[in-house]
């Protein structure tokens, strides 16, 4: 007999996710359209995580600059350099002082960093937010603080931006960082299903209600299909033993690149490339050098 595959996806313990299959079996008897539209509620509500005190006092070493984008506050944090800024974006249930190690990385090389909380992230606003969010900050926040010179990006941060730079690209744009990036929306929302055991009639409902709110279905927004939209070099960094989004993503994305490199650390999770020293180094060393070139 066959098993469904096992995923699972960021912000959703082992308790909290039996008492949410719980609520959906009961839900889904009931009434599975109902069970649908609170599905898609909660895939774009990110779950709230507290900045610790230790956070904070990283984040104090910044200059706090605040951003108007849709009728949210979006909280952007800039920390001085030279050149061209390397903008910093993080992922689903994520926020800018989570990055710190990379932010550190970066500027111990005397490079100017911009990172910012995304739209229901961090000090940011809002209870819900989508890719178009996310894009709409990126732009905004690389719009206040350029020049941006290269771009580190993370997870659903790593997704977004390049739905981004498919649709633009900053002038002094040198580099790209994507680490532990998705394929494509439509795997996120199959592993959310497939992590709440979503009954396939729910699921059916929630992808039309995907398909009516956007205008494609989940799988449309995907990141190989825009690849060979980026006319920069592009660094990909994946865990081998990614939990989230399996190494193959990254692999799919960078063969259709036109200059890339990819780099899989075998036995390194989700979050890892993001303090370890090896890829940390390797980040800093591509977008330094880079940087220091379009400078020049």
């Amino acid at each position: 007999m066959s098993t469904a595959p096992v995923r699972t996806i960021p912000g959703l313990p082992p308790r909290l996710q039996r008492r949410l299959r719980t609520v959906f079996r009961l839900l889904s008897a009931l009434s599975p359209r109902l069970a649908a539209k609170l599905a898609l509620r909660l895939f774009m509500t990110p779950a709230s995580r507290r900045i610790d005190p230790q956070e904070q006092q990283f984040l104090a070493t910044a200059k706090a600059v605040s951003l108007r984008v849709g009728g949210n506050h979006i909280q952007a944090y800039e920390w001085s350099g030279n050149g061209p800024a390397v903008l910093i974006v993080h992922g689903w249930i994520s926020y800018a002082a989570r990055m710190a190690d990379v932010i550190n990385t970066l500027r111990a090389r005397g490079l100017r960093v911009v990172a910012f909380d995304g739209p229901a992230h961090g000090r940011s606003a809002g209870r819900r937010a989508d890719l178009y969010d996310f894009c709409a900050a990126i732009e905004a926040v690389s719009a206040a603080c350029g020049p941006i010179g290269g771009v580190l990006a993370h997870s659903f941060g790593a997704l977004t931006t390049v739905s981004w730079l498919a649709e633009t690209r900053p002038a002094a744009l040198q580099a790209v960082v994507l680490v532990g990036l998705p394929r494509d929306v439509g795997y996120i929302f199959e592993s959310f299903a497939l992590a709440l055991a979503l009954r396939a009639d729910v699921v059916a409902h929630a992808r039309e209600l995907f398909r009516r709110r956007y205008g494609h279905y989940p799988e449309y927004y995907a990141s190989p299909a825009l690849a060979g939209q980026l006319r920069v070099p592009v660094l990909l960094i994946h865990g081998g033993a990614d939990e989230f989004a399996p190494a193959d993503h990254s692999v799919e994305f960078s063969e259709q690149l036109g200059e890339g490199q990819l780099l899989v650390l075998a036995d390194l999770r989700h979050n890892a490339p993001l303090h370890d020293a090896n890829a940390l180094q390797e980040m800093a060393d591509f977008l330094a050098s880079r940087l220091k070139a379009g400078s020049s």
